[in-house]
């Protein structure tokens, strides 16, 4: 039967023979219908329990030993089933397809889901031993090496949940866990990627709404070299873009670096034109309100490194917004908050 897990809408699906590692599927009921991702065959039981819960929309599999099932299943439902998406394809609510490189069938890929920090990862990880993580056996590769980074990508999503066809699913720490395995079989090659191996999006418009001139092409790079302590990542602007409002931090000191082009730097003093080569940098504090934008007629990359703090305040005078980020979530699984600053409350508001 199907588990309920700590996340609303994911449900985890058990398959346990003695002497050999767990065998798992998962349901994600969503608004728009439910998806079964990498299906096992059922008992009626099962199957009882998955019409409750709403059927089925449609059957994804990332794993190359579940396509019989999942057909039999699409078949039984008559639904679509999803084997073969293109790069960041979004498959189902807040899902989207993360192609994995150089593993052992060419189209392998995971999904991440960005809110819940949750990547569910097919086979291309084993969750063996219990409480770690370990890649395939070397030699079902061309190249181990090449295939460990080529994982990565997962590493870029930051993952806190790590869901596997085999094994024990990780619920929490799963970057660590992950960095670990890809370091134990790439070695100190993980800790570096040069600047054409970034991968670039527009990752905000994937997720919320945004105006016009806040489109821009941003690659990750801390994470998927793994960098905890410090955040770095690499922005493109077009002509006319900004990168975002003009902001201040509390805790999060930043330095960026000029790549290519002419940015420009708002600031509260005034605006900065920058050229290639420059380095500039954000105290924490009024002095270090910054907004990045691209006031020039040709594109302008740029390299942002900042401390990565649990805890952070970050004010926007344009909009007087206080964003704040705590360490464990305040209600429900929130842990940001965006709140208007003023008017200023007294410390009794509201407790009579």
């Amino acid at each position: 039967m199907f588990q309920t897990t700590k996340f609303p809408g994911i449900f985890w699906y058990a398959q346990r023979t003695p002497g050999a590692l767990s065998e798992n599927c998962y349901l994600f009921t969503t608004g728009a219908g439910n998806v079964l991702v990498d299906p096992l065959s059922f008992p009626d039981a099962t199957y009882a329990q998955v019409e409750r819960l709403g059927g089925i929309e449609r059957v994804v599999v990332l794993s190359a030993g579940r396509q019989a099932a999942a057909r039999e299943i699409a078949e039984r439902y008559g639904v679509p089933l999803i084997s073969a998406p293109q790069h960041r394809e979004a498959l189902f609510e807040g899902a989207r397809a993360i192609l994995l490189l150089d593993q052992r069938r060419a189209g392998e890929f995971a999904i991440g889901i960005p809110a819940q920090q949750v990547v569910a990862a097919g086979g291309s990880v084993v969750g063996s031993p219990a409480g770690a993580l370990s890649l395939p056996e070397e030699s079902e590769h061309a190249n181990g090496r090449k295939a460990a980074l080529g994982l990565r990508r997962l590493l870029r999503e930051d993952p806190e949940t790590l869901l596997v066809a085999v094994g024990e699913p990780i619920f929490s720490g799963a970057y660590a866990l992950l960095y670990h395995a890809l370091y134990a079989r790439a070695g100190a090659e993980i800790h570096r990627i040069n600047l054409d191996e970034l991968e670039f999006r527009d990752e905000r418009a994937e997720q919320v709404q945004q105006p016009e001139r806040y489109h821009n092409f941003d690659a990750e790079v801390g994470f998927v070299i793994g960098a905890r302590k410090l955040g770095y990542r690499v922005s493109t602007l077009p002509p006319g873009h900004y990168f975002c409002p003009l902001h201040v931090h509390a805790r999060e000191e930043e330095v960026f670096f000029v790549l290519d082009g002419e940015p420009s730097i708002r600031t509260l003093a005034g605006t900065v034109r920058c050229r290639k080569g420059d380095f500039i940098a954000f105290p924490v504090g009024e002095s270090g309100a910054h907004q990045l934008f691209n006031e020039s007629d040709a594109p302008a990359t740029v390299l942002l490194l900042g401390r990565t703090e649990a805890f952070e305040a970050c004010y926007y005078p344009d909009s007087d917004k206080l964003l704040v980020d705590v360490g464990s979530p305040l209600k429900g699984d929130r842990r940001s908050m965006l709140l208007r600053a003023t008017p200023d409350l007294d410390y009794f508001d509201g407790e009579d």
